[in-house]
């Protein structure tokens, strides 16, 4: 699985704080290891940082330790760099994803607002491309401002239990909230 986090101008630094407090819970879900669920960390805004590979420590320690180390940025949102390492970089044996074993599932969640700088139609091909190479794509909502149209586009389908959409603006994500959407994540073929 890998996790890319939103540190773009268009997120606000309490919803920077949603977005890591999210991906912490959302990790706490997972017996990670090497075996079983390993997990990369990414942020993007005006550049693309990987703050963990799946060649990293599989612990679940490491990797809330990468999801503390990601900081804000405040720039633009080049979502299209993060559809880049995602693709290219993150899944692929290069950076230790487990690319001949049967069974492996690969999932990114993107946590965001989804405004992206190059717009809808280029997260509509780029997602596109991510699920026809087999990549199960998760959105969560971190903003009381969000572009619904590439939030969506950001979303395998059905996309009522490929997103989550934070309900009250400014609050954390409940346990309950997180606890579904990580069963959804497991739920995926």
């Amino acid at each position: 699985m890998v996790i890319l986090l939103d540190v773009s101008g268009s997120i606000k630094v309490n919803q920077f704080k949603i977005a890591k407090k999210f991906a912490a819970d959302l990790v706490k879900h997972f017996d990670i290891s090497k075996v079983r669920t390993n997990v990369a960390i990414a942020s993007y805004s005006q550049y693309v940082k990987t703050g963990r590979t799946f060649y990293d420590d599989a612990s679940q320690e490491a990797v809330l330790k990468a999801i503390d180390g990601i900081h804000y940025e405040g720039a633009a949102s080049r979502l299209d760099l993060a559809f880049g390492l995602v693709q290219f970089g993150l899944f692929s044996g290069k950076q230790g994803a487990r690319i001949c074993d049967k069974g492996v599932k690969k999932v990114a969640v993107f946590v965001t607002d989804g405004k992206s700088t190059r717009g809808v139609e280029f997260t509509r091909q780029s997602a596109d491309s991510l699920i026809e190479r087999g990549i199960t794509l998760f959105s969560v909502a971190i903003s009381d401002h969000v572009d619904e149209d590439e939030l969506n586009e950001l979303a395998s389908t059905p996309r009522k239990s490929h997103q989550l959409v934070i309900d009250t603006p400014g609050k954390f994500f409940t346990k309950e909230q997180v606890e579904r959407f990580a069963k959804e994540i497991c739920k995926i073929d």
